[in-house]
């Protein structure tokens, strides 16, 4: 009994498709179609991207992607799942702590010699009162020794005028990449495989895996918004503007307008 790779297999040069057509036509690396004709898929992708393409490839040769899936489940068992490492995450907090730990003994210090500086101050201060030594607060000696002036009125001729009240300026209007009479256009290449949905003005049109080195464009008239398993193996150009990657890992809910990522 044949196997479920050589199955594929057979059932490709059945109908006389060549990996490198089959590649072309489901997007998915040559590479990646040899270990599942190899039953060695598992040793190279993730369990969700190789459950993916064992089903894309076999729909794609006119199998029932679905059964093909189960059986290879039934057969070898669920693909192990890859252990999500937390290290980075523990390091973040802790490098968090000690900082928090260094900076709070400081700010104790330092509010301590702003104490004991002030009440040297009040001490010094109520010394020279009690002794009556303190010396004389200029401005006061100033205003007690300067001659007193009538001070002159103004030409009632003069009229009293007002500051100008300046007009509060309109909020500026967002810079538009894109001009309100063109449509949006988005372009993505890929370099890693990543998994990706692609909604048009709140409409799905696009949920698939594109393969490391696929371009793909779609088109919107208002707004575009992406949902990727992997945001940093992917660069986006909005009408031939390019707007670099959206981040790193998953992401979900990336908005792209006619002002550009939000």
């Amino acid at each position: 009994m044949l196997s479920i790779g050589q199955r594929l297999k057979t059932e490709r040069e059945s109908k006389g498709i060549s990996l490198e057509d089959a590649s072309r036509a489901t997007k998915i690396q040559k590479k990646t179609l040899e270990a599942i004709e190899q039953n060695e898929i598992e040793d190279l992708l993730d369990p969700v991207y190789a459950k993916i393409f064992l089903k894309k490839y076999a729909g794609f040769l006119g199998l029932d992607g679905r059964a093909i899936v189960n059986e290879y489940l039934n057969l070898y068992g669920p693909i192990p799942e890859r252990p999500v490492s937390v290290q980075t995450e523990v390091t973040r907090h802790s490098a968090a702590a000690s900082v928090l730990g260094f900076l709070v003994p400081v700010s104790v210090l330092f509010t301590a010699l702003v104490g004991v500086g002030f009440l040297g101050y009040l001490a010094v201060d109520f010394y020279g009162m009690l002794s009556g030594n303190r010396p004389a607060d200029s401005k006061a000696s100033f205003r007690r020794a300067a001659p007193d002036r009538p001070i002159p009125e103004k030409p009632k001729s003069e009229s009293l005028r007002l500051p100008k009240v300046q007009s509060a300026s309109k909020p500026e209007s967002p810079k538009l990449l894109v001009p309100r009479s063109q449509p949006l256009r988005l372009t993505i290449r890929t370099k890693a495989d990543v998994w990706m949905q692609v909604k048009s003005d709140g409409a799905v049109i696009f949920q698939n895996v594109l393969a490391k080195g696929a371009q793909e464009s779609w088109t919107a008239r208002d707004e575009l918004e992406l949902w990727t398993g992997n945001a940093g193996a992917m660069e986006l150009v909005l009408n031939g503007k390019t707007l670099g990657s959206p981040g790193t890992g998953v992401r979900k809910g990336i908005k792209i307008t006619r002002e550009g990522v939000r």
